[in-house]
């Protein structure tokens, strides 16, 4: 499986970018990037995000802007009775070989998409300037679907209050061998968190020592393979302490931990408080 960028399926041939809504059951499938830049919009679902070597939940009402190039991974499970409520948009910095986002009046724009090279989280009063405009931009063709672009580009390059995602000294230039390999990890990982993952595994998928796997992992991802496993498993446990009743111990061993206690303990390190009062603050905050 490589991880390499796919060209965007266009709408029709009068299209220089995508914009469209989609309802799925299943959301996300390998770590990935492409050339295009993305404006992801998540309406109604929750998963996991990894931005570059940012991993966290993703929500209801969540807008990210993902740079060229940047390695990401939106992931749910797949549930028939669940679905993932999105609009994604996705374009090139030279819409049809033109520099747009170089003339003057969108300075600010092209400042906005020089951020997103680590990806950029919007905050919820930014989600409330532009769903209205996301809506009727993933409705619209013609001269209106790209002005409703630069509309939206155009209020967002305004907002002052946001998050970057990956880090500052995240490498995102790496060779092909070495896309390709790092997709190989990750999607093993994502696919198996549940079940014992030994090192020794992950080096043999990478056909590494595992040494040398542990240095080609931190280097390419910004992380170790082993805080890798912890984080996206303890973001699966805040997905099920959100979204079901199950028992704190019955979370703990379906997202891959050997005792409640490590669990628990682990869960702290990561999210700065306990699993318990992790779902009770989650609940209290939507009353």
């Amino acid at each position: 499986m490589k991880l390499g960028y796919n060209n965007i399926k266009l709408l029709s041939p009068t299209d220089s970018f995508l914009a469209e809504r989609r309802k799925t059951p299943y959301f996300g499938n390998n770590w990935h990037y492409h050339i295009e830049f993305e404006l992801l919009f998540i309406i109604k679902g929750n998963g996991v995000r990894v931005v570059g070597d940012n991993m966290s939940q993703f929500g209801d009402n969540q807008l990210v802007l993902m740079g060229s190039n940047l390695p990401h991974l939106f992931r749910n499970e797949e549930d028939e009775t669940k679905e993932v409520d999105y609009i994604v948009i996705k374009f090139l910095y030279g819409l049809s070989d033109i520099s747009l986002f170089k003339i003057p009046e969108l300075t600010t724009v092209d400042q906005l998409l020089k951020r997103s090279a680590r990806g950029i989280l919007f905050n919820s009063e930014s989600v409330k300037n532009v769903k209205r405009k996301l809506i009727q931009l993933s409705k619209t063709q013609g001269v209106k679907k790209l002005i409703n672009l630069i509309e939206v580009l155009g209020i967002l390059s305004e907002q002052q209050d946001f998050n970057y995602l990956a880090s500052e000294s995240f490498n995102i230039g790496l060779a092909s061998k070495d896309k390709e390999r790092t997709q190989v990890v990750i999607d093993y990982i994502t696919q198996n968190y549940n079940e014992d993952i030994r090192l020794e595994d992950l080096a043999a998928l990478t056909h590494m020592t595992t040494n040398s796997f542990c240095r080609f992992f931190k280097e390419n991802t910004g992380n170790t393979a082993f805080n890798f496993i912890r984080e996206f498993r303890i973001n699966k446990a805040c997905q099920l302490l959100i979204n079901t009743d199950q028992k704190i111990s019955q979370i703990c061993y379906s997202t891959g931990f050997n005792s409640v206690s490590t669990f628990n303990r682990i869960f702290k390190i990561i999210k700065g408080l306990s699993a318990s009062n992790f779902r009770l603050n989650y609940h209290k905050y939507l009353k």
